[in-house]
């Protein structure tokens, strides 16, 4: 007859399972992230770059305006918006075709993204350095095409002399497409292969 297990010793196997089985911890999406803005349309949207502008006008005067570029998370796409120095708007144009490099605090969550892969996580170091921002987008793409916001995440160390990762992150989706973009440059790639050649010797 197979002894009954003590009610505490079950608890803990049936936790260990639980763990074992849960599914990885969600980070949300990328506006619960960063500072954003809501439109007058009800859409979410970054921020990405604005400046004022000098405008002629039809009888030959000047008038100061607001440009702003951003990023519509709702819909998926860039927009540009014009306004009066006051805040009215007076145009506001979709931009499908166009791509916006990441604001610091986009590509801030990017890393973060980027370092819930344990292997890359245990990679960064003191000396770390990350640049990248710059749009990814090509036609066919079955995730970085129209309506994502892919962006490139470059991790180097030692002054840029060791490349960690170099990823693509979709912080439409907020989630990492590819965390090895260019295995030829080193990065996650390289540091295995040096694992294999340190085992061989």
């Amino acid at each position: 007859m197979r002894p009954s297990l003590h009610l505490s010793t079950f608890l803990a196997i049936a936790m260990l399972a639980a763990c074992a089985t849960a599914p990885p911890t969600r980070l949300g999406s990328t506006i619960d992230h960063v500072p954003t803005m809501t439109l007058p349309d009800g859409h979410v949207a970054v921020l990405v770059r604005s400046f004022d502008d000098e405008v002629k006008l039809p009888d030959g005067t000047e008038e100061r305006r607001r440009v702003e570029y951003l990023w519509d998370y709702s819909a998926g796409i860039a927009r540009e918006r014009h306004l009066t120095m006051a805040g009215a708007v007076l145009s506001d144009e979709t931009l499908p075709f166009v791509t916006m490099h990441a604001i610091e605090a986009e590509l801030d969550f990017a890393v973060t993204l980027l370092r819930a892969n344990p292997e890359i996580d245990a990679r960064f170091t003191a000396d770390t350095d990350i640049y990248g921002g710059f749009a990814f987008r090509e036609p066919g793409h079955a995730i970085c095409d129209a309506g994502s916001r892919c962006i490139h995440v470059i991790v180097s160390r030692d002054q840029g002399r060791f490349k960690v990762a170099h990823a693509i992150v979709d912080l439409q989706t907020a989630r990492v497409v590819d965390d090895d973009y260019d295995p030829d440059l080193g990065g996650i790639a390289e540091f295995k292969k040096d694992s294999k050649q340190k085992a061989a010797n």
